[in-house]
C-alpha cells in the first residue's frame, strides 16, 4: 500500500495487544517492548501466531518500514487484558511518544458496551494522545447481532479514539460487525484478511482486530505525508474529515470504507507544491501569513449531578479545538491548535451541561490555563466570563466556578504566538506529560459516561482480542482445521 515516498521509515506505532512474535516480526522492527500482564521487559508470546503478531504483521505489511513499540497487556495463554495493563501501556506512550516519533496505537481490544461517546479509565491518556497527534484506531468488536445491535466497545467510544468498525472491503458490511452511527468514524475491510509469516505461510484473519490496523497503517502514512508537506501532523478531526471525504460510502448504511491512497492524494493535493493554498494571499509581495503552534492546559475539576461529570469544549477564536469530562480531582488537559503567528488570540473554556438533578448541582471548576507555557489564573486580568451564549453579553470578570453554562474567556498576549511559538509549546507539552502520566482507578460506565474516579477494578468487563468469537485459519496445504484468534 506504501508508495516510494511514503513507507513510515522513522515513525513509530505502538501496538497494545498480546505481544509480538519473530514468527511474524522481524526483531529490527521492534524499538522497545514491554510486558505489563508479567512486569517485565520481554513482550514476546510463546505462542508463535499470537494475536499481537498477526495485528502487528497486518500493519507492517501496510507500511513496511514503520518502527513498532509492542506493549504486551495479555497474560500468555489467555485472550483477555486487564483495564489497567492497558492503561499502564497506555501512559508509556504519553510520556515517551516524542522518544520514538510516535505517530499512532493500535486498539484491537474489545470489551464493554457502549450506546453514545463515553469516557473511562483511558479518558485522560487517550486525551493527552490527542493533544499530541498521536492517534489511536480502537477496534469497535464484533458482536453486532446480524447488524441489529447499535453498540460498540468502550474504548472506541472515547472521543479521542478513531472508532473502526470492520466491513467487507466490497460496498458491504458483515452482520457480525459492531457499529454505531454516532461513534463509528471510519470503516476498513475485515474479512478473509491474507497475512503472510516471514517462512511464507499463509494465514486468513477475520474482525474489527484487522479493520484497526488498516486505519493505523494509514494514520502512518498520512502523518508522514502532512510532515512533509505542510510541516505539522494532523489532528484526528483533520484525519477524519480527510478520510471520509476521499473514502468510498458503504451501501446504504451511512458509513465511509477507508481508501488510503485516495486519501494520500488528497493531502497531497492539498499540501503540496502545486496545491491552492488553504490561507487566503495576504497580497503582493507578502507572502503566506505565519503561523505557530498554541498548546494549551486546563486545569480543571468539577462536580456531578445524576452520575453526569461537568463537560467543556476548548476553542480558539471561535473554533473547536477539543472536549473534556472532569472528575472531582484537579487535572490537567491537553490541546493543541495552529494559529496565526504574532496576533493575539482567544482561548475559550466553553461549559456546556449545568445541570441539577437529585438535590446535585453540576458545576465546571477551572482553576488555570497555561498557553505555550504562560499561565493565567481564572482571575487573571485577561480572563472574562461570558454568561450562556458566547456573544459578548452577560459578560463578567473571570472566576474559577463557572455555575452556568458559559465561557471562560483568556485574551492571550500575541507574544505568545511569535515564530518561537513551537519552542514554548514542546516545553508545555512536556508539562502536559509530567502532568497527565498519573495513575488512575480502573472502573466502568454509568450513564454511557465513566469518571475514572469512580471506577473499581472489581467492575471492568474482560477485554478480549477484537476478533474474538471470529476465526483466522491457515490455507488448506498448511493446516486443515481452523484456528481461535
Amino acid at each position: 500500500m506504501a508508495n516510494s515516498t511514503y513507507t513510515g521509515r522513522g515513525e513509530t506505532v505502538v501496538v497494545i495487544d498480546s505481544g509480538w512474535s519473530p514468527t511474524w516480526e522481524p526483531a529490527a522492527r521492534i524499538v522497545y517492548q514491554h510486558d505489563y500482564a508479567n512486569n517485565d521487559a520481554d513482550a514476546r508470546n510463546p505462542n508463535a501466531d499470537t494475536h499481537g503478531a498477526l495485528v502487528t504483521s497486518s500493519i507492517l505489511s501496510q507500511v513496511p518500514d514503520l518502527n513498532i513499540v509492542a506493549l504486551k497487556v495479555i497474560p500468555d495463554g489467555t485472550s483477555t487484558a486487564s483495564g489497567a495493563a492497558i492503561e499502564q501501556a497506555l501512559q508509556w506512550v504519553v510520556a515517551h511518544a516524542s522518544d520514538y516519533n510516535v505517530v499512532g496505537v493500535n486498539l484491537s481490544l474489545a470489551g464493554g458496551s457502549a450506546t453514545s461517546e463515553m469516557t473511562t479509565l483511558l479518558s485522560d491518556e487517550l486525551a493527552s494522545l490527542a493533544a499530541k497527534r498521536v492517534l489511536v484506531s480502537a477496534a469497535a468488536g464484533n458482536a453486532g447481532q446480524n447488524g441489529t445491535a447499535t453498540d460498540v466497545s468502550y474504548f472506541a467510544a472515547d472521543h479521542n479514539t478513531i472508532c473502526v468498525s470492520a466491513s467487507g472491503g466490497d460496498g458491504t458490511m458483515p452482520g457480525w460487525a459492531q457499529r454505531n452511527p454516532g461513534i463509528t468514524d471510519l470503516c476498513a475491510d475485515g474479512t478473509g484478511i491474507r497475512l503472510t509469516d516471514l517462512a511464507g505461510r499463509t494465514v486468513t484473519a477475520n474482525g474489527s482486530s484487522f479493520s484497526a490496523p488498516s486505519v493505523t497503517a494509514a494514520v502512518a502514512l498520512a502523518q508522514q505525508e502532512a510532515i512533509a508537506l505542510r510541516g505539522s501532523a494532523l489532528t484526528q478531526d483533520e484525519f477524519l474529515s480527510l478520510a471520509r471525504q476521499t473514502g468510498t460510502p458503504v451501501a446504504g448504511t451511512g458509513y465511509t470504507d477507508l481508501d488510503t491512497q485516495a486519501l494520500l492524494a488528497k493531502i497531497g493535493q492539498l499540501y503540496g507544491t502545486t496545491a491552492t493554498p488553504t490561507v487566503p494571499d495576504p497580497g503582493p509581495g507578502t507572502g503566506a501569513p505565519a503561523t505557530a503552534t498554541a498548546a494549551i492546559l486546563v486545569n480543571a475539576k468539577g462536580t456531578a449531578a445524576a452520575g453526569v461529570n461537568a463537560h467543556f469544549t476548548l476553542l480558539v477564536d471561535g473554533h473547536a479545538v477539543g472536549s473534556a469530562t472532569v472528575g472531582a480531582a484537579a487535572k490537567n488537559y491537553a490541546f493543541t491548535a495552529t494559529v496565526s503567528a504574532d496576533s493575539a488570540h482567544k482561548v475559550q473554556i466553553q461549559y456546556d451541561n449545568d445541570g441539577f438533578a437529585d438535590g446535585q448541582d453540576r458545576n465546571l471548576f477551572v482553576n488555570s490555563v497555561s498557553v505555550n507555557g504562560h499561565g493565567y489564573a481564572a482571575t487573571d486580568a485577561a480572563v472574562t466570563y461570558d454568561k450562556g451564549a458566547l456573544d459578548g453579553h452577560d459578560v463578567v470578570k473571570g472566576q474559577s466556578g463557572l455555575w452556568w453554562n458559559g465561557t471562560l474567556v483568556v485574551a492571550a498576549d500575541k507574544s505568545l504566538f511569535g515564530v518561537q511559538a513551537p519552542a514554548q509549546a514542546q516545553v508545555a507539552e512536556l508539562q502536559a506529560g509530567d502532568l497527565l502520566g498519573h495513575a488512575v482507578s480502573a472502573g466502568t460506565a454509568s450513564h454511557e459516561t465513566a469518571d475514572a474516579a469512580g471506577w473499581t477494578s472489581e467492575m471492568l468487563p474482560a477485554f478480549q482480542y477484537a476478533d474474538h468469537g471470529l476465526h483466522a485459519w491457515y490455507d488448506a496445504h498448511d493446516m486443515a482445521h481452523g484456528m481461535a484468534a
